[in-house]
């Protein structure tokens, strides 16, 4: 049961995003019924109790975090490329900037590389597989997005290729059809090749990949530093999953340019 202080805190988070113009609130406290003409984004699952302990200062901080996380799955699943949201929490009220939150993606950046659509597309699911795993386990893959004739002749085959020879709609990572298949063949080892227009075009591929000029932060290990040294030398992407900590990391010319954390899941 949702007490009389949040339910508080959602009537005021209403007011102010009617007063600014809010695209939408984002609210991290229990989903209830609650009427809005401003769409209302509930958070799953995020254990916020903890906070309670902690001096106002960590616990805006932290909030801070958790709505730019959120923002950014916003983003992607809604394409809301600009605009403010009101984030609610049971001890603060926040508003974000979705164009101009720090370090916030945009995957318009990528634009001479691949689709928007595409780039969003990838990391849905790769933000899927973060949270969800497979079989009850957490897995950790990567996909490789630009000229797939590129990268095929920087990588070879470590399985046979359950891609090659499918018709080109099984193979369109756009459809959300298609995610079941991707997330069983992320359990095998290697990388998925995604061309620019979203045709899977191999799965279980190792990179020939010299990581040798890659220096990256600790805790990331083989698949991560082969991501960021085929970016280095090809005008690609490299989305990766993390298996230990379900951490979605963008990579680009050899190095890290953004990473999400999938424990902060907004409701689709």
């Amino acid at each position: 049961m949702v007490s009389a202080d949040s339910l508080m805190m959602l009537h005021k988070a209403r007011e102010l995003a009617e007063n600014i113009g809010a695209r939408a609130i984002v609210s991290f406290i229990k989903p209830i019924s609650f009427e809005s003409e401003i769409p209302v984004i509930w958070v799953e699952d995020l254990q916020l109790d903890v906070l309670k302990d902690l001096t106002m200062h960590d616990i805006l901080e932290i909030s801070e975090k958790h709505l730019h996380d959120a923002a950014v799955q916003i983003y992607l699943s809604k394409n809301f490329e600009e605009g403010q949201v009101v984030g609610v929490f049971p001890y603060a009220i926040l508003i974000y900037d979705i164009k101009e939150g720090p370090g916030f993606i945009n995957v318009r950046d990528y634009d001479g590389i691949a689709n928007r659509d595409v780039v969003s597309a990838v990391l849905r699911l790769a933000l899927d597989i973060a949270v969800e795993g497979r079989e009850g386990r957490k897995i950790g893959t990567a996909f490789i997005i630009g000229n797939s004739d590129d990268i095929m002749k920087n990588s070879h085959q470590a399985i046979i290729n359950p891609y090659k020879g499918q018709h080109p709609d099984d193979c369109d990572i756009k459809n959300e059809h298609n995610w079941e298949s991707v997330k069983e063949f992320a359990q095998l080892d290697g990388v998925f090749v995604v061309d620019n227009e979203g045709r899977i075009a191999a799965a279980g591929r190792y990179l020939n990949i010299n990581t040798g000029l890659i220096t990256l932060p600790g805790g990331m290990g083989g698949r991560h530093l082969a991501a960021a040294a085929i970016t280095l030398d090809l005008p690609v992407i490299g989305i990766t999953v993390s298996e230990s900590g379900g951490i979605v990391r963008i990579f680009r010319d050899g190095k890290v340019v953004q990473t999400i954390r999938s424990d902060v899941r907004v409701r689709r």
